[in-house]
């Protein structure tokens, strides 16, 4: 991806002062028609992610109003299909003109085929064709099995204070955690128009600039693959939404981002920090775990659909969708901009990032908690 330029010394004769000259002329050449097939790409994908949706909301797939849903009427669903669509026609697109000699093959068939699999599970829950979250879950299980068979998996992770640490088979454990374990936060916290779509499309633009900062080629096209496929979404899905992102997209879009996690730390040129993903979704981890082990300690069936994540009580508390949508997209922004820095940071600079976000979200969990408490929300 970079190219070293040998400047001339003072005294050159003109043939060398040419000759590099032209080799500067042809470097600057190839990164502008590198950079308008990349924009192309992007807008290819966007106009395609747009038809797709309005063809989506054509389909009457529709979601029914009930007791723990945030809307009143019936609305389309499954716009999501759209993203996948999209994102999986770019990965075939960047494979086939960049990624054959570049020892992307088998990374990018193990993402297809998981991920293809995580959102055609989804895809089946929107039409309620599945009884149980087990057999969503196992869907994610085998997915992650399917990543593990293509080399996809954390090899080593580095602690604060201690530096690199070996996971070994440990390896494969930490791997399935966090990947179902962001897969399934993204599917909880799609439950007000735009929240999901802007979160992701947010992420994979501080991604994207993150991975073209340390030359991470395959990490940067597929980023802003997302980035495309997520906004041609987003033009129907925005308050007021006329259309759904359904388990199809949120599944697929939380599995994409924790596989990316994993492939940016261990295979691509960059060697991106792992710990990179998770602040760029702090916001929904800390969330979804917050609520998880709070309706757990409760008795309560943390798998049953609810209204009672810290995102539905701001709004049960007044805010209206987009208010809430822009507040957590404003967070994912900051977590962004705490990502850049987190990149060219020092061990101690890193915790003391990480302690920071929590902190940040502890105080945002305890104002809303007591407010939902005095509102008689909980």
């Amino acid at each position: 991806m970079d190219h070293a330029l040998t400047l001339p010394s003072p005294s050159a004769s003109l043939p060398e002062l040419d000759t590099t000259i032209s080799h500067v002329s042809d470097h600057i050449e190839m990164a502008l028609e590198s950079i308008l097939h990349h924009i192309s790409l992007a807008g290819l994908l966007l106009l395609g992610a747009i038809l797709l949706t309005r063809y989506m909301m054509k389909r009457q797939i529709l979601a029914l109003p009930n007791h723990r849903s945030s809307h009143e009427l019936p609305t389309p669903s499954s716009g999501g299909a759209s993203i996948v669509l999209m994102t999986l026609m770019g990965c075939l697109v960047i494979y086939l003109v960049w990624g054959q000699n570049a020892g992307w093959s088998l990374y990018m068939l193990g993402l297809v085929i998981a991920s293809t699999v995580v959102a055609a599970v989804g895809f089946l829950d929107d039409l309620n064709r599945l009884k149980t979250f087990k057999t969503k879950l196992l869907s994610q299980i085998i997915s992650v099995a399917i990543l593990f068979a293509c080399d996809i998996v954390i090899e080593r992770v580095t602690l604060p204070w201690f530096g690199p640490v070996e996971l070994g088979l440990w390896g494969y454990l930490v791997t399935l955690i966090w990947v179902v374990g962001l897969t399934n936060a993204f599917n909880f916290m799609d439950g007000l128009d735009g929240m999901a779509a802007g979160t992701a499309i947010i992420a994979a633009m501080f991604l994207a600039l993150i991975a073209f900062s340390q030359s991470s080629d395959l990490i940067f096209a597929l980023s802003y693959i997302v980035l495309a496929s997520s906004f041609g979404f987003l033009f129907y899905n925005f308050p007021k939404a006329r259309i759904f992102m359904g388990d199809v997209g949120s599944q697929f879009l939380g599995f994409m981002f924790a596989a990316l996690a994993v492939l940016a730390r261990k295979n691509d040129v960059g060697q991106i920090s792992f710990g990179v993903m998770p602040i760029l979704f702090f916001h929904f981890i800390f969330d979804t775990s917050y609520t998880f082990v709070r309706r757990l300690r409760a008795g309560k069936v943390v798998t049953e659909a609810h209204r009672s994540h810290l995102y539905q009580l701001v709004n049960q508390l007044g805010w209206s969708h987009p208010r809430v949508s822009l507040l957590y997209a404003g967070m994912c922004f900051a977590q962004g901009v705490m990502a850049v820095w987190f990149v060219g940071a020092s061990s101690t600079e890193q915790s003391l990032i990480v302690l920071a976000l929590f902190f940040l979200y502890s105080l945002y969990l305890l104002i809303i908690m007591r407010t939902a408490r005095s509102n008689d929300l909980i």
